[in-house]
């Protein structure tokens, strides 16, 4: 039976949901793109407006909300809409601060004796320049500033990074170490008192080719992480996942919805736990969706209403393996730029925009700078599904194009 679902969002991940749900259910959005239009129906509020929000949800008959921008988490809009009886599928802000908060996140994970990088936290300059000035390893420098974060080597090069971050006003600076490693995320579905695995993923978050330059959200993904043992999952189920729940539930802000591990499996086996996501990466959301094999909704749903712990004993997955590559345009300049080759891809292919896309007035496509789209292929090994994946990247093209050519180890395709 077709559902109403409302999505609050329009990143590359909110297009990826958004997508596999409107196959059998009618989709709302906001705040819409051009090409969210296409299969979803664009709603003009603002994100953080959690009262109109709730408006249109009550007049439009909704029967499941699914806020995923940080902007309305933090407005809270997960507690005015329990108030009111709308179904709603999200952690509360208090609970979300876990994942927005980094200072507060490495104070947690230090209480709970989850393995983490060793880290400082720092109000004033001249204390993270004096702890700086003394690091022999690479480190890495976090703000709550979204995507912020950045790796140094040099004490020089940090400094100038340090002065900028305090002349921004940012509360916090988090210095921690630098591991060496393969970064992954790993995603648990839960109603606050139980959880299961829903999916992870090898995350690629350097920029260049090799691991190199500075770090990104993600610029390519493979799911399932082929390098988790078994023993693993039950490590982060056991040792991370359920110690947390347990903190949100004795602070009185138990957390319902997806609970994301942002990790490092290190060089020699070991597990750090850098932070946690309130939902699936851009990078990463269509591969795991895309593997999932699972009516997500009726899922959602059963957490939301209390009935998760009595009657889901495991999520199912497809027979496959998935692969994402974030395509980024690195020019400018670009006014007119149509990106060419989309008439090409295959059906199965899965193409997650984001909202810079715009079409103009001949109804085509064009880029803009940064992140353009997430294409996404699948098959029954980790390295077709790769290689189909740049079969497809091949045929797209528009100025500035530019991704990496290493996802999951291929540092150089002949196709």
């Amino acid at each position: 039976m077709r559902k109403k679902i409302f999505i609050i969002g329009n990143g590359a991940k909110e297009y990826a949901l958004a997508k596999k749900l409107s196959k059998d259910h009618d989709i709302f959005i906001t705040p819409g793109s051009d090409t969210l239009k296409e299969f979803a129906q664009c709603i003009d509020i603002r994100e953080d407006n959690s009262k109109e929000l709730l408006e249109f949800v009550v007049e439009n008959g909704i029967e499941l909300t699914i806020p995923i921008s940080s902007k309305s988490l933090k407005t809270d809009i997960v507690s005015l809409f329990m108030q009111n009886n709308q179904p709603i599928f999200a952690p509360s802000a208090e609970a979300a601060n876990l994942i927005f908060d980094k200072a507060l996140a490495k104070k947690i994970l230090y209480k709970l004796r989850i393995p983490t990088p060793k880290f400082g936290i720092f109000e004033k300059q001249s204390m993270v320049l004096d702890y700086i000035k003394n690091l022999k390893n690479p480190f890495v420098l976090k703000t709550n500033a979204q995507n912020s974060a950045a790796i140094f080597t040099s004490y020089q090069i940090a400094k100038k990074n340090v002065e900028t971050s305090f002349i921004e006003k940012n509360a916090k600076i988090l210095i921690e170490d630098y591991i060496y490693g393969t970064p992954f995320s790993f995603y648990t579905i839960t109603d606050g008192y139980k959880a299961l695995p829903f999916g992870s993923s090898i995350t690629y978050k350097h920029s260049l080719e090799g691991n190199g330059g500075q770090l990104t959200s993600g610029m390519g993904a493979c799911a399932p992480n082929y390098k988790l043992s078994i023993e693993q999952v039950y490590y982060l189920m056991d040792n991370v996942i359920y110690p947390t729940l347990d903190y949100f539930e004795i602070e009185g802000n138990p957390y319902l919805g997806i609970l994301g591990i942002n990790g490092i499996l290190s060089d020699d086996g070991r597990i750090y736990v850098l932070g946690w996501h309130s939902f699936m990466q851009d990078c990463d959301a269509a591969a795991i969706l895309e593997v999932l094999d699972e009516d997500l909704v009726s899922l959602f749903i059963s957490c939301v209403i209390g009935s998760f712990s009595d009657e889901v004993d495991a999520i199912h997955y497809k027979n496959c393996y998935a692969s994402s590559l974030v395509l980024t345009c690195k020019n400018k300049e670009n006014k007119e730029n149509v990106i060419q080759g989309l008439d090409t891809i295959d059906d199965n292919t899965c193409l997650s925009f984001y909202p810079s896309i715009k079409k103009n007035k001949y109804l085509e496509l064009e880029a803009d700078y940064g992140s353009v789209l997430v294409l996404t292929s699948s098959a029954l090994t980790s390295s077709r599904a790769v290689k189909k994946m740049y079969e497809e990247a091949e045929n797209i093209n528009f100025n500035g194009l530019y991704y990496r050519k290493d996802i999951c180890n291929f540092t150089k395709l002949n196709i």
